[in-house]
């Protein structure tokens, strides 16, 4: 796997040890979220970022929700349509989501945000498209420690550790988008374990990293081994 754009989420590597829900936490964070939403059944919520659809699938069986899934990659959407049934998984990208304005009751938004080169664009689009007093479930990588995010931009492999930033930053770009943050909670302990178990599978990171065709110096284990990326859960409100 030549080249720097090597796509960590499309890797059936990476899949073998997460199952279809390619990040930490599987759906437990998802559910935990979506506590927070008051949803009826047969609410429409969409889930921007939705890789194969582990998760709208999940919404529509577990929840009774009218589930949609947005991703960019054909890859993983191509997945999707093989593995679900009947599943709403539309091709397009986050900064222009083909979602009509004030449509969703809720938004789930996973691990997604750090790999996209505008989340304030992104984020503008997820108010855009939530019904007034709507709910964005929002997880993903942070810097723990402000500043400490020296591997940003310089990773061999597209992955969310690419855009990490600290918890100050989120919420400044929430509370640019008009989003109102109602929880903010570390789950740091579900990125370790994710950590652990790539270990138990593959004996190292740095075992994981080359069966991907990264090792060296430049391997993303080799880049932020000297800071402390964490995990967050976020729940947002639109304003009603």
């Amino acid at each position: 796997m030549g080249g720097l754009t090597l796509n960590l989420y499309e890797s059936p590597i990476l899949r073998e040890v997460t199952g279809p829900v390619i990040r930490p936490g599987g759906f437990d964070l998802t559910d935990r979220g979506l506590a927070r939403c008051r949803l009826a059944p047969g609410s429409r919520i969409l889930d921007v970022g939705c890789g194969a659809g582990a998760v709208v699938d999940h919404l529509r069986r577990q929840h009774g929700l009218n589930a949609v899934g947005v991703d960019l990659s054909a890859v993983l959407l191509k997945d999707g349509a093989l593995n679900y049934d009947g599943l709403s998984l539309i091709r397009a990208r986050a900064e222009q989501l083909p979602i009509a304005d004030n449509t969703v009751g809720a938004v789930v938004c996973e691990c997604m945000l750090s790999l996209c080169p505008d989340p304030n664009a992104v984020l503008g689009e997820i108010r855009r498209v939530l019904q007034p007093d709507g709910t964005l479930i929002l997880t993903d990588v942070y810097a723990r420690v402000p500043g400490d995010d020296g591997w940003i931009g310089k990773l061999p492999i597209h992955c969310c550790l690419q855009g990490a930033v600290d918890r100050a930053v989120v919420e400044s770009r929430l509370a640019d988008a008009g989003l109102h943050l109602e929880i903010w909670e570390d789950h740091t302990t579900l990125l370790k374990q994710l950590a652990a178990q790539l270990i138990w599978t593959y004996g190292s990171l740095d075992a994981f990293w080359s069966a991907l065709g990264r090792s060296g110096t430049m391997h993303p284990a080799g880049n932020a081994c000297g800071s402390r990326p964490g995990y967050y859960l976020a729940v947002a409100r639109k304003p009603d």
